[in-house]
């Protein structure tokens, strides 16, 4: 299934394109053209992707554990989750996020990114930013871990990380 996103930004004409472009790229069982903003195609598309779902009485993880993740990677992706949405466009998706230590009373996370440029934008003016993110995440963090934890984050700039197997690896990606 693929998905053509912003369809609120372009004239009928152009999705129509766009769509024959994207069924160019290969055997999906649909294209579904959608906006987040308006929600329109958002309906249908979820329709679609719970209908090809399987059907089983099978629980992919226990019902009492909120995910399938380790507590590490969990923590990492709200970390990482908190830092694209306050950045946004100024960061791109070249952010990762990566837990350096994990014990009872704290959790160290590392934000990684490819450029000093992007390390400026999220460590803030006066480390607002990186702040920010963190009172956004911890709250969220604290829940899965189910008690209170002094969180520190720290940016790191590690040049193409995306481009180095055994760094993706290590991420989990």
């Amino acid at each position: 299934m693929i998905s053509l996103n912003k369809v609120d930004r372009l004239k009928p004409g152009h999705i129509a394109s766009q769509m024959q472009t994207a069924a160019r790229l290969g055997d999906f069982h649909a294209l579904h053209p959608v906006s987040a903003v308006t929600k329109e195609g958002v309906g249908e598309l979820r329709e679609e992707l719970v209908a090809l779902l399987p059907q089983t009485d099978q629980l992919f993880f226990p019902r009492d554990q909120r995910s399938d993740l380790r507590v590490e990677e969990q923590v990492a992706e709200l970390v990482r989750e908190k830092a694209l949405q306050l950045t946004r466009e100024e960061v791109p998706h070249s952010i990762s996020a990566e837990v350096d230590e994990l014990d009872e009373r704290a959790a160290r996370v590392f934000l990684l990114v490819e450029t000093e440029s992007q390390k400026q934008i999220l460590v803030g003016k006066r480390g607002a930013m990186v702040k920010e993110i963190g009172v956004r995440a911890r709250p969220e963090i604290e829940a899965v871990l189910g008690r209170k934890i002094f969180l520190e984050l720290v940016v790191k700039v590690r040049p193409k990380w995306r481009r180095d197997e055994a760094q993706l690896e290590r991420l989990g990606l």
